[in-house]
């Protein structure tokens, strides 16, 4: 556990709007930031990020939290690591109350899975830099492709050893769970029971996630064995999707974003290649198709990418799908395809960076022009070849939800082809309705196949309304005044004292802002509550607090304008009204049902109708508003 000065420290020192910004593209709007939710898609920024407030919160899908939870939520760290993150990032010494053995933190499978991930990524690059058959092949290899030792330190290139089962039982000697080396694909267990190495005798790429966390590896045999591909990654594990990943993220953000552009390339080494030579805004999709998930990535920097395809026909053609999904998420899509014979990384060592960043820009062309040549290569002339060559790029048009976009790339096809736009237009309609129709179709196959509802996620029980209200008012108003000298958070606890709460979430809350009030002689701030490690404090207080709440300034008193002011005396009481009358209501609910009980005794009869006389008195003089303690 940290220490709470810790915790404070690190909190105090963190920033939201850059944490946040590592990871979505903010931009600036009054005294917040907004961007583009990173939890679920969306076309129109709703995603608002408060610096004042340490809070971000989607009005899209309801996600909100502090840096913390952020964190937890987006990179799935747990609270521990997400804390850890922040002090190394802020230079904030870890005061730390816990065990540091790695045996304590193998209790979560997901954080045991990233210490052997790491431990793995480490050993893989010391072995390339310090042994012997790792300077002779791999460093070898690395130095053929013209990567220099800056470059290799940059990307944490690795090794591999030759034995079947090197590392693994290196591993194992320091103490690592065979269990874990299994759940990150590093290790493989035999029928016969025996651990060996997934990755034997191959250079190794690590592959970091955004924040900067190995997840896996993509590794290269040198050999020229037949019977071993060439190339193979991780497997699918709770911390690694290939679809979900964009390799070189992690240090290719923030020129991104600076540049406002990002080049999408295909391998590893086209990467490494173009950092080296300087072009730092480029990623690699893992050699899968370009996927959903990844263009929410490059626009969470950027809404501008541009392919780099080398000249490979049959690549090209592979690439359309990946056109078609940026287009779907809206990108500001272009196509450069560089000279036969040549990839990024060889185009990049044959000339300087300034020529190669003019050959990109000069070379640029929409997917209209892109498609065009690619399918009528050879065919210009043959009308059936241009008409399904038009029918694919209305195709692609179809995939963009932006009307106005849409419209202008219709009129560049009939520009190109010499077809009236009225044609076109109809066309993707035509599609465009073909589309809902499939999808409503689907919808209808899977709701009669579907014979009971999906589980939802596990989510905080919906509060009772008056419990609420009273924990919102001690939040957001304890300090000010009630009555007098008398603060609401003051009134309030005395008048609710401890009584029953329905809700135990909320019941916590005020349990806690109770101790903290008689201890501090003042209420607790809210970001108490937001920085508190429970999760369900830091939810219960976010919903109290309006991330894009505006003050009203003192100065329209100067011009005589009647602001209205809520007044707070009327908020408590009403609040203090309505949680005594619930309560009332519930005891008198329980008493009526004990009368209805059998064998029930005269004497314990008597007793049950007295009360029941006291109740509902009670409930008269409060709906009478003679407030009165219960």
């Amino acid at each position: 556990m940290f220490s709470r000065t810790t915790i404070d420290n690190i909190f105090s020192a963190a920033k939201i709007e850059e944490v946040v910004g590592e990871f979505v593209n903010l931009r600036k709007r009054g005294a917040n930031f907004i961007g583009l939710c990173p939890f679920h898609n969306e076309k129109t920024p709703s995603f608002s990020v408060s610096p004042t407030k340490e809070l971000y919160k989607c009005f899209g899908c309801g996600r909100a939290g502090n840096v913390v939870g952020f964190l937890m939520e987006h990179e799935k760290y747990t609270y521990p690591e997400a804390l850890r993150y922040l002090a190394k990032k802020y230079n904030i010494e870890i005061d730390e109350i816990i065990s540091t053995k790695e045996s304590d933190e193998n209790k979560d499978e997901i954080a045991s899975i990233f210490i052997v991930l790491a431990y793995a990524q480490k050993y893989f690059h010391e072995h390339l830099l310090n042994s012997d058959e790792g300077h002779a092949i791999g460093m070898s290899y690395f130095k053929n492709r013209g990567f220099n030792r800056q470059t290799i330190e940059k990307f944490q290139l690795g090794f591999s050893p030759s034995g079947w089962d090197t590392f693994s039982q290196h591993a194992l000697r320091k103490g690592y769970n065979e269990k874990y080396l299994i759940a990150a694909g590093l290790s493989i267990k035999t029928d016969e029971g025996k651990l060996i190495d997934r990755f034997h005798e191959r250079v190794m790429f690590p592959i970091f996630s955004a924040s900067g966390r190995t997840v896996g590896f993509g590794a290269r045999i040198l050999s020229s064995n037949p019977k071993e591909a060439k190339y193979i990654n991780s497997p699918e594990t709770k911390v690694f999707n290939k679809g979900h990943l964009l390799y070189g993220l992690d240090i290719a953000k923030e020129s991104i974003r600076k540049s406002n552009r990002c080049f999408l390339v295909e391998g590893y080494t086209d990467v490494i290649s173009m950092h080296q030579s300087g072009i730092e805004n480029v990623v690699a999709s893992l050699g899968t198709s370009l996927t959903e998930n990844q263009t929410k990535l490059i626009k969470r920097h950027s809404g501008n990418l541009s392919f780099i395809f080398d000249g490979d026909e049959a690549g090209l053609k592979a690439s359309i799908r990946g056109i078609d999904i940026a287009l779907k998420d809206e990108l500001n899509l272009q196509v450069i395809v560089l000279p036969d014979t040549e990839d990024p990384d060889s185009f990049c060592k044959k000339n300087t960076p300034p020529d190669v960043l003019d050959y990109f820009n000069k070379q640029s062309e929409d997917f209209i022009f892109f498609k065009s040549k690619l399918l009528l290569k050879g065919n210009e002339n043959d009308p059936i070849q241009r008409a399904q060559a038009i029918n694919s790029i209305i195709l692609s048009i179809s995939y963009i939800n932006n009307r106005i976009s849409r419209s202008m790339y219709i009129n560049e096809l009939s520009n190109k082809f010499n077809i009236p736009e009225d044609i076109l237009h109809s066309e993707v309609n035509r599609v465009l309705i073909n589309k809902f129709q499939s999808k409503v179709n689907t919808s209808t196959d899977i709701a009669e196949k579907v014979k009971k509802p999906v589980k939802a996620q596990y989510t905080l029980k919906i509060p009772v309304e008056q419990e609420r209200e009273i924990v919102k008012l001690l939040i957001t108003k304890g300090n000010e005044i009630y009555y007098d000298d008398i603060t609401v958070a003051e009134y309030l606890i005395t008048r609710i004292g401890d009584s029953e709460w329905d809700d135990q979430n909320l019941k916590e809350v005020y349990n806690y802002f109770y101790r903290f009030y008689f201890e501090n002689k003042t209420s607790p701030d809210p970001k108490v509550f937001i920085r508190h490690e429970d999760i369900r404090f830091q939810q219960i207080v976010i919903e109290f607090i309006d991330i894009d709440e505006l003050a009203v300034s003192k100065n329209w008193q100067t011009h005589d304008v009647d602001v209205p002011i809520r007044d707070i005396k009327r908020d408590v009481d009403s609040a203090c009204y309505h949680f005594e009358l619930r309560k009332l209501q519930n005891m008198r609910s329980i008493n009526r049902k004990l009368l209805k009980e059998q064998n029930l005794s005269n004497e314990k009869m008597d007793e049950i109708i007295e009360m029941d006389k006291y109740i509902s008195e009670k409930i008269s003089e409060i709906s009478k508003g003679n407030i009165t303690y219960i």
